[in-house]
């Protein structure tokens, strides 16, 4: 199951309110702090907690970069001549088929994936579809965009991919690219 960040706070308040209400059922200030010390720690390491429980399985992102790949003319295929499932894979399984050819910044002509790499974590956050072909300065980046707006929060009816021009200059330290061979057959995901 795909749990978006908004929806996984559910999983991090549910331990704050039963705290707060054992609190209120036995009166032990020992139940008032650890509520409290638990609301500060999802406030400040929220993402971090979500990065770490549920990011992973969140293959999704995986799946419109690997369509927009597609769209663009560009073969997803791994670095080891296998084609992937992204709704069978883990974000780290996708990486992991890509262990060439890695870079912290795009060749220019190229065009590829692009992995958001968590040090600290050690542990892919997203991966986006890139083009590096049109202009030296800046390249185009296919981001996949959760919308937290969808009435049924399991449903990738209202996601959208969002294309965003980025400068060199402005390259995220976490990025790593790398780049995919043209495409020469049909092939959708």
């Amino acid at each position: 199951m795909k749990i978006r960040e908004r929806e996984s706070g559910l999983v991090f308040v549910a331990p704050v309110a039963i705290t707060i209400l054992l609190y209120r059922i036995t009166s032990l200030d020992f139940f008032f702090f650890l509520s409290l010390t638990l609301s500060v720690i999802f406030i400040f390491f929220g993402h971090t907690l979500y990065l770490l429980f549920f990011n992973d399985s969140n293959s999704t992102s995986a799946l419109f970069a690997g369509n927009a790949a597609l769209e663009n003319g560009y073969d997803p295929v791994g670095q080891n001549g296998k084609y992937w499932n992204p709704r069978k894979l883990k974000l780290s399984e996708v990486f992991s088929l890509y262990p060439d050819s890695r870079t912290s910044v795009p060749r220019f002509d190229t065009c590829g994936f692009v992995f958001t790499y968590n040090k600290f974590l050690s542990l892919v956050e997203s991966v986006e579809f890139y083009d590096y072909t049109h202009n030296k300065r800046s390249f185009i980046l296919y981001k996949f965009y959760f919308s937290h707006l969808s009435p049924n929060v399991f449903s990738l009816q209202n996601d959208r991919i969002v294309e965003t021009e980025i400068m060199l200059t402005e390259i995220d330290r976490k990025m790593i690219f790398v780049p995919l061979e043209r495409y020469s057959r049909e092939y959708s995901l």
